[in-house]
């Protein structure tokens, strides 16, 4: 199909002159495909319709296009249509750039975890590429024809409920009730629609949150490995980062009573449920802890309720959010992790004068939601379809959780110390000393393989012997395949 186009501009045709000749047209199309404007392959308009479209005789068109072809920029097949010729080789097309940009930008790091985003995407091409990555949900799973019921349903409401229009907050409420009636229900929250925020993901919802909070010089305290985007975005808004140790009860939080004592804290952020990216659980007694703490020194905790869904051994923990006498608490949730990336849906929990601040910074940076996927969301949750598809890919889930711990102790035996977590949708692997993860990550590259270097979760790049290995997105017969190909990197110089 040809593409609208405004030809007469993009062939440099004056607008005021009625007429043009054919060597003019015929210079124009060539100019358009020299600067790129008219890729090879493109489709151009029947001499008739580009007659109308340049208001010129039909026969001008075609001498125009017969000079092109006969010098080899244009091509004509019967029954389909002029060309711009798909052959043309890189010397009659030299590489079209865009100037560079005049004004002087502020300098922006790079951060190793999104320079490992561009190896992913490189290796993507490779058909049996596969990757080990942080954690997430396997979209082959997703029960598409219930989704596809689903939003024909909710698109079919949406019109005729009028909440397509600019400005409607019809679909928002419906999801917040229901991400209020959920999160009472099965994580023990007192909170309703007015107490919730809906945003576009996680990285959104942490950016509006601390916004709030933070202004340059501000000290936040983050757990010694946690997810870089989180402290990237308070990086930007200039706080002073100062990073609390873990262990196997999760966050040390006799060092961040220490740190109050010697820093006046504005917030920290943490991962309490399944640690990230250790997968360590926060242990009772320093959940208490950590709020007499905040009350004591007013600094503010931001909750992100990392892989809540997918808890394996005994009863998930509940929210630090969930302790009623708290006030120090703002809570982040995601339903991503669930139907995976495609749908977008981030929310945050805190009191009313929270969120109605939240509400107002969040329609200046996102605009109006997706009005149909919202509605489509509430109408899962509200069914029971979510609650429904969590109980049956837990199942495999646990499966594949189990078949990657094999694999591993099968292929690396002794090199490495695996501690099974109690939920969560991946693994914290150590290695022995003398394994160089880094160059392992590297090696594995070659075969195939793409799995983090545990130094990226580090906010002062600290050297990891670990890493972290995402299984659910696999299922076992690539996770056993993931595993070998993962061996033979580390027995190929990374000792």
């Amino acid at each position: 199909m040809v593409q609208m186009r405004k030809w007469r501009p993009l062939l440099r045709l004056e607008e005021t002159t009625s007429q043009a000749s054919y060597r003019k047209i015929a210079e124009g199309l060539v100019n358009a495909i020299l600067e790129g404007r008219l890729p090879p392959g493109t489709l151009l308009p029947g001499t008739r319709e580009m007659a109308q479209l340049l208001n010129v005789n039909r026969k001008t068109v075609i001498l125009a296009y017969e000079e092109a072809m006969t010098k080899g920029w244009l091509v004509s097949e019967p029954r389909r249509g002029t060309f711009v010729n798909a052959q043309l080789t890189p010397k009659q097309l030299p590489s079209v750039t865009q100037p560079s940009f005049a004004p002087p930008l502020l300098e922006q790091p790079r951060v190793p975890y999104f320079t490992h985003n561009a190896q992913v995407v490189a290796l993507q091409r490779r058909r049996d590429a596969l990757f080990f990555d942080n954690g997430t949900s396997d979209h082959r799973l997703l029960p598409q024809a219930v989704l596809h019921r689903y939003y024909r349903h909710a698109l079919r409401n949406s019109f005729a409920s009028n909440t397509v229009r600019y400005g409607s907050e019809g679909t928002g409420y419906h999801l917040r009730c229901a991400l209020a009636e959920m999160l009472r229900n099965n994580r023990g929250l007192t909170v309703t629609a007015e107490n919730i925020c809906l945003t576009q993901g996680t990285q959104m919802s942490l950016y509006l949150s601390a916004s709030l909070l933070l202004k340059p010089g501000d000290v936040v305290l983050v757990e010694r490995l946690s997810y870089p985007p989180a402290w990237e975005i308070f990086r930007k808004l200039g706080a002073q980062l100062v990073t609390v140790d873990i262990d196997d009860e999760g966050c040390r939080t006799d060092q961040v009573e220490r740190l109050c004592r010697e820093h006046n804290v504005r917030m920290i952020y943490l991962t309490p449920h399944h640690q990230f990216p250790t997968t360590v659980s926060l242990h009772a007694a320093r959940r208490q802890h950590l709020l007499a703490l905040a009350a004591q020194h007013d600094f503010c905790i931001i909750e992100e309720d990392y892989d809540h869904e997918f808890h394996f051994n005994g009863r998930p923990y509940l929210p630090l959010a969930s302790e009623r006498s708290q006030r120090h608490v703002i809570y982040i949730g995601s339903l991503s992790k669930t139907l995976g990336s495609t749908f977008r849906c981030s929310y945050v929990v805190a009191p009313a004068q929270v969120i109605e601040v939240l509400h107002r910074n969040a329609a200046l940076m996102l605009g109006d939601a997706d009005a149909v996927a919202q509605r489509m969301l509430a109408d899962l949750i509200n069914d029971g379809e979510l609650k429904k598809h969590l109980r049956r890919v837990s199942k495999e889930y646990r499966a594949r959780r189990e078949t990657l711990q094999n694999c591993l102790h099968e292929a690396l035996g002794e090199r490495i110390q695996l501690r099974e977590p109690e939920g969560g949708l991946a693994l914290w692997v150590r290695f022995e000393e003398g394994i160089n993860v880094d160059r392992m990550v590297a090696t594995a590259v070659d075969h195939g393989l793409v799995v983090r270097s545990g130094r990226q979760f580090s906010p002062l790049d600290q050297p990891q012997n670990a890493l972290r290995l995402g299984f659910a997105s696999l299922n076992q017969d690539e996770i056993r395949e993931a595993t070998l190909r993962l061996a033979k990197a580390c027995g190929e110089g990374a000792c």
